[in-house]
C-alpha cells in the first residue's frame, strides 16, 4: 500500500513540475507590472530602449491613467458585446436589432482606439529618436503596439487583443 502511495505522489510530483517548466522563464515576468502591460520581463518588449527610470516611470503613468480613463467604456464594450451575443441567440429577435446593437459596439470600440491612439502618441513623446528607431527595428516596425511599447492588448486586465 505504501509503495501505491509512492507512486502516486512521484507521478504528481512530475505533473506538477511538467506544468511549472512549460511556462519557461518568461512566464511570470513582473518587471512594470507584468505580461501585456506593454514592457515585459528581461527578454520583453521594451528590453533594448534602455528608459530611464523617469521614462519608464512616466510610461508606467500614461498607461495606468489609460486603463482609468477607459474602466466605464471597456465595461460598456463588455456590456454590449454580451446584449449582442445575447440577440444573436434569441430566434425571435430581427436582423435590423442585430445591426442597430452592432452599430453601438462599432462606435464604443471606435471611441477606445482614439484612445489608444492617444496614448501611443503620448508614449512616443517620452521616447527619445534613438528610442524610437530602436523599437522600430527592434519590433519590425510594430511601432508602439495596440496598447502600448510593443504589448498586446490589456493582458493581465483581463481585456485581451481580442477583446477590443
Amino acid at each position: 500500500m505504501k509503495r501505491w502511495y509512492v507512486s502516486m505522489l512521484v507521478v504528481l510530483l512530475v505533473a506538477l513540475a511538467t506544468t511549472v517548466f512549460a511556462f519557461g522563464p518568461r512566464g511570470g515576468h513582473v518587471a512594470f507590472g507584468g505580461p501585456g502591460h506593454g514592457f515585459g520581463g528581461p527578454m520583453g518588449p521594451g528590453t533594448n530602449l534602455n528608459l530611464s527610470k523617469e521614462q519608464a516611470d512616466k510610461m508606467w503613468q500614461i498607461k495606468e491613467k489609460f486603463h482609468n480613463d477607459t474602466q466605464a467604456l471597456r465595461y460598456e464594450l463588455f456590456q454590449k458585446r454580451f446584449e449582442l451575443k445575447t440577440l444573436y441567440a434569441d430566434p425571435k429577435v430581427d436582423e435590423a436589432t442585430i445591426l442597430a446593437k452592432q452599430k453601438e459596439l462599432n462606435s464604443l470600440q471606435q471611441k477606445l482606439f482614439d484612445k489608444m491612439a492617444q496614448q501611443k502618441i503620448e508614449q512616443r513623446k517620452i521616447l527619445t529618436p534613438e528610442q524610437l528607431k530602436t523599437l522600430s527595428e527592434t519590433y519590425g516596425g510594430r511601432g508602439l503596439g495596440p496598447c502600448g511599447l510593443g504589448g498586446k492588448g490589456f493582458g493581465g486586465r483581463g481585456f485581451g487583443p481580442r477583446g477590443l
